[in-house]
């Protein structure tokens, strides 16, 4: 059978594009294009300039010479939308194919090699639903607070051998969508609400269209008997190696803009803290 193509999809800013650490996210886009996987390609969207701080984004002599030597990475260089920039420009660029598979991954992680042909089972096993490896708040199938593990576990789920809805799905463990999930209403949510990061806005956005968010295991990830065990495997369990070095402020889940005329933050951030409350209720 024909592998599906796939759609690996990330930002970045310009601090971790130009790194002055050893450990950059070049190790980052390294472990993507070595997916035992196939039929793939890495949308590599760069902003030309950085919203928040007006930086211009310099290409490093690494990358030039990756572009070079790899055909699947691609680079499309897109206006900065802020931490949904990773995901936003891509699905403007693949509204003629409603099936495409979308992979969103962080900057500043490492990944496993069976990271996408894992994801190809969780597409088979769940067609409907965005499914991923980390989320926040478990529900059972009846939408009330699951109280399956009694411990944080449930609030923090990720790396328990046990499937889950969650109310709140994380990129860097990476996720992945079919195109058809967001439909054209999403980029008018986006205008009203730029200023949320990433997770909370796609979340938020499948809870009102009424789709669950699923976070799914590695059979082949080390079991946890208690919240402290698991706290052992943060960054460790499928599909991250670990993560690239960067200063704490240089996450791509900041704020990166300045308010824009008429914007009422004050109204926005009270819906938000009220939709976090209730947890994205649906």
């Amino acid at each position: 059978m024909e592998e599906e193509n796939v759609i690996l999809s990330l930002t970045t800013i310009p601090t971790r594009l130009n790194s002055p650490y050893g450990y950059d996210m070049r190790h980052t886009l390294e472990s993507l294009l070595n997916q035992k996987y196939n039929n793939f390609e890495i949308h590599f969207n760069i902003p030309l300039i950085c919203e928040r701080t007006n930086e211009e984004y310099i290409f490093p002599e690494w990358l030039n010479e990756m572009l070079a030597n790899n055909n699947k990475l691609k680079i499309f260089r897109v206006e900065d939308r802020g931490p949904i920039t990773k995901l936003l420009s891509t699905l403007e660029r693949t509204t003629d194919n409603p099936e495409q598979i979308i992979i969103v991954v962080d900057d500043d992680m490492v990944y496993n090699e069976n990271m996408i042909s894992e994801h190809i089972k969780n597409r088979e096993k769940w067609p409907e639903n965005p499914v991923g490896y980390d989320g926040i708040k478990s529900r059972n199938e009846d939408g009330s607070v699951s109280l399956f593990f009694n411990d944080l576990r449930d609030h923090f789920y990720s790396g328990n051998h046990r499937d889950a809805i969650v109310d709140l799905l994380q990129h860097y463990k990476s996720i992945s969508y079919r195109r058809r999930f967001f439909e054209d209403d999403f980029f008018e949510f986006i205008d009203k609400n730029y200023y949320w990061n990433d997770d909370v806005m796609t979340s938020a956005y499948f809870a009102n269209k009424k789709r669950n968010r699923i976070v799914t295991y590695y059979p082949d990830d080390e079991k946890c008997n208690s919240y402290e065990d698991s706290l052992n495997l943060v960054g460790k369990s499928f599909p991250i190696l670990g993560n690239t070095s960067h200063l704490s402020e240089e996450g791509c889940n900041l704020f990166r803009y300045q308010p824009r005329e008429n914007d009422n933050l004050d109204e926005n951030l009270a819906a938000l803290n009220l939709m976090i409350e209730l947890g994205y209720v649906k």
